[in-house]
């Protein structure tokens, strides 16, 4: 399984009055294809700011970023653009659906930002959401709306999904459903993951670890089998 991104001595820093803050140190990792890599530190580790850089939100200070031998990091505003439109996909905390669509239409939405034609009652059968393929969101709870944005982010056919907290608006069981989701997509369709979480319980999901704090990763551990989302503990 070959290397879909190798992150280079990233540097992300700020400069407030001449008072230098590194929000990334000198930051080194790979991600292979088709991994479930998870990021996990607590409020202000660093974790948010790495998961910009590394989707292009955000620019770094220093080092590189390369996605199949590509190097992103300097990529101009709309190169980068392009880049993340046809590449990647998002899930964030809060769901950013569109409320006067159904779901089949906030899913169709994902698919026409894609290169490719995908099957969106597949995609929508995979976050187990097929009993609800023509409902509006108010009509949906949290979690099944986090799934539809699992749903739309998967129908451009990306090939890392960055997930930033993907759960942290959730209560346990519905947060489970959803992680299960994620494992379901991630096993079907091969898509690389790269999740962002406090919770050391949900960091069990993944097939490694990456521990950050005051904008350096302090441990790297390999799982060498995944936790069930039902099995994890939550909090």
């Amino acid at each position: 399984m070959g290397n879909i991104i190798e992150i280079k001595n990233v540097f992300k820093t700020y400069n407030t009055e001449n008072i230098f803050t590194h929000a990334l140190n000198n930051v080194d990792f790979k991600v292979k294809k088709g991994e479930i890599v998870v990021i996990l530190g607590a409020s202000g580790s660093g974790k948010t700011t790495l998961l910009n850089v590394i989707s292009g939100l955000d620019k770094v200070t220093s080092g590189t970023i390369v996605y199949e031998g590509k190097d992103i990091t300097n990529l101009k505003d709309k190169k980068i653009t392009r880049f993340r439109k046809e590449n990647l996909g998002f899930i964030f905390q809060t769901y950013n659906l569109l409320e006067h669509l159904n779901v089949y239409e906030n899913v169709l939405v994902g698919a026409k930002l894609g290169k490719e034609k995908t099957n969106i009652n597949e995609i929508i059968k995979t976050v187990g959401l097929d009993v609800h393929k023509h409902k509006y969101m108010h009509e949906l709870s949290g979690g099944e709306q986090q799934r539809v944005s699992i749903a739309r982010a998967l129908a451009k056919n990306p090939q890392v999904m960055f997930c930033d907290e993907p759960t942290g608006a959730l209560d346990e069981k519905t947060g489970k459903i959803v992680l299960e989701s994620l494992i379901d997509v991630n096993e079907k369709f091969n898509t690389t993951m790269i999740i962002i979480t406090h919770n050391p319980g949900i960091a069990l999901i993944g097939d490694r670890i990456i521990k950050m704090n005051s904008g350096k990763i302090v441990e790297e551990i390999i799982n060498e089998k995944r936790t069930k989302p039902n099995d994890i503990p939550w909090g």
